[in-house]
């Protein structure tokens, strides 16, 4: 009897529901359960409401006001990248571009490679993070979340391949786990709903449409505290807490008692925001 072989997405459907995974999914549950995520959650929710006014506002050609640009001061990856961005391009003008892939009927991919071609100054995933984070936040039950942390295909690292290695499958036809995440980010996206389908099943859905969010921000957040612990005692011990992490990670101001050296991380002079390089 000849075998069908299975498409990258129930390949990695099957490998997120292995039996290998079961614990795996109940020491997040346990880990999550000790966390005060309402404030993230709320934070997250306030991202939303405030991104969908300013595009509102812009639409209806009312002048953009200071609360459009705190708005997408909201992004993590905007904040970062605004100063480059200002150099060359009025602010009103990169607001349309973004309400622009808002009304794009095109595929997520064109959507991000237009927004990497109009803001030429950056580099190239800075751009795409910016419209993914946009197109999230602005519109979470159409665009899931899937920033530089969560994949990247510069160097196939981020909270997803971490996530597999848990499974310690190689996945369909011995395909390397750490690069079967398609050729872009539609492909992406689809595996991405396909983890947002096994949350539902292993009953951590809690979160409604932020539930991959929360998720894959503790998974990275575990993943930087593994590494840097391992590799550099003294780093580590400036990295914020769980929920400090997961709140930076997703955009949020980190709060002050997460903080274990007192430096802001966005602060110039915080040595974990000048040697964390992989989750900046």
């Amino acid at each position: 009897m000849s075998v069908v072989a299975k498409s990258e997405n129930d390949d990695f459907l099957w490998r997120l529901t292995s039996p290998d995974m079961s614990e795996v999914w109940q020491s997040i549950q346990s880990n999550l359960d000790a966390i005060p995520l309402s404030m993230i959650l709320q934070g997250i929710s306030q991202t939303t409401r405030q991104l969908q006014h300013a595009v509102s506002l812009h639409n209806q050609s009312v002048t953009l006001n200071p609360d459009g640009r705190n708005a997408l001061k909201r992004l993590r990856s905007f904040r970062r990248w605004l100063p480059a961005i200002e150099q060359q391009m009025p602010f009103e003008r990169l607001i349309m571009f973004l309400s622009a892939l808002i009304e794009m009927d095109d595929d997520i991919d064109d959507q991000v490679h237009a927004l990497g071609l109009s803001l030429p100054m950056l580099p190239k995933e800075a751009a795409h993070d910016i419209a993914l984070e946009f197109l999230h936040f602005h519109s979470p039950k159409r665009y899931p979340l899937a920033s530089q942390w969560i994949y990247s295909w510069k160097t196939g690292t981020g909270a997803l391949p971490y996530l597999l290695e848990f499974t310690n499958e190689w996945g369909q036809n011995g395909t390397d786990r750490f690069q079967a995440f398609g050729a872009g980010y539609k492909d992406l996206f689809n595996r991405l709903q396909r983890l947002d389908q096994v949350l539902q099943e292993v009953q951590l859905h809690r979160w409604g449409m932020y539930s991959n969010d929360i998720i894959l921000a503790y998974i990275y957040t575990d993943y930087l505290y593994k590494m840097y612990f391992t590799t550099s005692k003294s780093v580590f011990s400036t990295i914020p807490t769980v929920l400090g992490v997961m709140s930076y990670l997703l955009g949020l101001a980190i709060p002050k008692e997460a903080v274990p050296t007192g430096i802001p991380v966005e602060s110039q002079n915080s040595e974990a925001f000048e040697e964390l390089g992989p989750w900046r």
